[in-house]
């Protein structure tokens, strides 16, 4: 028999998914294409930070690292260097498979990826002025990769009050691998004197016809003499598309859109298109973090809110997506590092002063980058005994011990891979 209700409204429900990022969106997409009723929370802010770009896997920390062009190459030689990072608990065809299923969804949302014609990654401009390598691309930047891939001549245009996205120093310092490339400012229509600009409220601007044409005809002297031109991403939240190919059709140049600083609105967008997409009435999200849940032997218990209404959540099991410290999956006491809904044993350098290496670039990574909670093969936490903390429960993401994703450009992959198994998995059980 069920406890007695916390709440007059109660909620089962067969998937609790704990966590609104990455690793928690792709869970939930998975589970409602197997048709699982799934209860998603968490708050989706951390989404803000996303480039729009699906990263899979490129380096192997080290000294000195190793970069490699075939992200499948390389994660054969980290997991053979590393056996506990989260990518030997998954299969070459699982990666593949959940980046297929993931993609498919977001295409349907609104959001077309677009990966190599051959394993290998591809080249993106980044608002640091480097190339970062990436595995699949989205409709509105596949222009620059292309561009970067058969080095044309790029032009890049920055807009006057807008921090984070200097065209001519990116430019500067990519002279070396792309001769062809070069910078410019023009100022905003309407903003000429606004002082420091945001990118969201650009991407509004857009949206009046006016605005728009009045930015065509300043990005026109720049585009001219170039093959493409790259743009920071202020183009429209909802319809980027078709105002990339307003902008196309009347420069005649193939634009693209370069990922900017948080808050990024390619970020933005993936997050509107998970949220706008139906799901029926297997799904419900709740944008609001979780404080508390219980266990008992039909599952996992615990409290939301739905405007000012409480309501309670039961579900069978549950998926720990809650990310690392920007998520705040793991919190920080005075000299450890601890994992906030459980309490489950995070592996971790054995005292603060590890935590941190002297070289602040130093190639093998900070030890603090690969805390997390340590797991089966199937991603089910461990308890301080190394036992299965629960069998209904699993962890996906970031929050997995033993991986350095920013280091790796790895995060989506990891997030996806271990969304897809954990789903899988629990679908089998």
């Amino acid at each position: 028999m069920d406890p007695k209700p916390m709440t007059d409204t109660v909620i089962h429900t067969q998937l609790a998914v704990i966590g609104s990022g990455m690793a928690g969106m792709a869970a939930a997409i998975f589970a409602r294409n197997r048709g699982i009723t799934t209860v998603q929370v968490g708050r989706t802010s951390e989404m803000s930070f996303a480039s729009g770009c699906l990263d899979l896997f490129s380096t192997l920390p080290g000294h000195p690292p190793r970069v490699f062009a075939d992200p499948f190459e390389g994660i054969a030689a980290l997991v053979k260097a590393r056996p506990k990072h989260p990518y030997a608990h998954v299969t070459q065809d699982q990666i593949r498979n959940g980046f297929q299923e993931f993609t498919r969804f977001m295409a349907q949302a609104g959001i077309c990826f677009h990966g190599p014609d051959r394993d290998v990654n591809q080249q993106m401009i980044t608002p640091a002025g480097t190339l970062k390598p990436t595995w699949q691309v989205p409709a509105a930047m596949i222009a620059g990769a292309r561009a970067v891939a058969e080095n044309q001549r790029i032009g890049l245009v920055d807009i006057q009050g807008l921090k984070g996205f200097g065209a001519r120093q990116m430019a500067q310092t990519l002279k070396t691998k792309l001769p062809g490339i070069t910078g410019a400012t023009i100022a905003f229509p309407g903003r000429e004197t606004a002082g420091d600009l945001m990118y969201e409220r650009l991407a509004w601007d857009l949206e009046t016809p006016a605005v728009m044409d009045r930015f065509i005809q300043r990005l026109r002297p720049h585009a001219d003499p170039v093959e493409v031109l790259g743009l920071p991403a202020v183009l429209s939240l909802y319809r980027f598309e078709a105002q990339r190919r307003v902008l196309e059709q009347a420069l005649g140049r193939p634009v693209f859109e370069i990922p900017t600083l948080s808050p990024s609105v390619t970020g933005m967008r993936m997050k509107e298109a998970f949220l706008g997409k139906p799901g029926g009435t297997g799904h419900h999200h709740f944008p609001v973090a979780v404080s508390g849940i219980t266990r008992d032997r039909d599952g996992f218990g615990f409290l939301v809110t739905r405007g000012q209404e409480p309501v309670e959540i039961r579900a069978r099991y549950l998926i720990l997506a809650t990310g690392r410290f920007l998520g705040q999956g793991l919190g920080v006491t005075a000299d450890r590092i601890t994992e906030r809904l459980f309490n489950l044993p995070v592996t971790q350098p054995s005292g603060r002063a590890g935590w941190l290496c002297r070289d602040f670039f130093d190639p093998e990574g900070h030890p603090v980058n690969r805390a997390g909670i340590e797991t089966d093969g199937f991603f089910r936490p461990l308890d301080a005994a190394g036992s299965v903390f629960d069998s209904r429960m699993y962890a996906a993401g970031s929050i997995l011990a033993h991986q350095d994703w920013k280091r790796e450009k790895s995060g989506s992959g990891i997030a996806i891979a271990s969304a897809f198994r954990t789903v899988s998995h629990l679908t089998s059980s």
